[in-house]
C-alpha cells in the first residue's frame, strides 16, 4: 500500500521527478513563465486527475511495516467455520451430480 498522496505544493519528490520528465522536452522551446506555468498544471494534473494520480501513487516508495512476523488473518474458530462450510458445499456438490459430465 502506498502512503498518502501529498498536495502537490509541498513538494513531494515522487511527482517532482514526474513533472520535470513530462516538461523536459519543452525547457528549450518555452519562455521562464511559460514553463513554470506548465510545470505547475502538470503538478496539479498529475495529482489529482483520476487516473494519472493513483498512476504517480504506484511509483511511490511504500511505507515500510511497523513490525515483521506473521500476523493473524483470522481467528481458528473462524477457520474452522468456513472449513465447514465449503465441506458441506462440496458433499451437496457430489449428491446433486449423479450422471455423468
Amino acid at each position: 500500500m502506498s502512503s498518502p498522496r501529498p498536495d502537490p505544493d509541498d513538494g513531494d519528490p515522487t511527482l517532482e521527478a514526474r513533472v520535470a520528465h513530462a516538461v523536459a522536452p519543452y525547457a528549450d522551446l518555452l519562455p521562464a513563465e511559460d514553463l513554470e506555468a506548465l510545470r505547475s498544471l502538470t503538478a496539479r494534473f498529475l495529482a489529482t486527475h483520476p487516473v494519472a494520480a493513483p498512476l504517480v501513487d504506484r511509483l511511490r516508495p511504500r511505507t515500510p511495516p511497523a513490525a515483521s512476523g506473521e500476523v493473524d488473518r483470522r481467528e481458528p474458530g473462524a477457520l474452522a467455520e468456513a472449513a465447514q462450510r465449503l465441506a458441506a458445499k462440496a458433499g451437496a456438490r457430489g449428491r446433486g451430480q449423479g450422471g455423468a459430465r
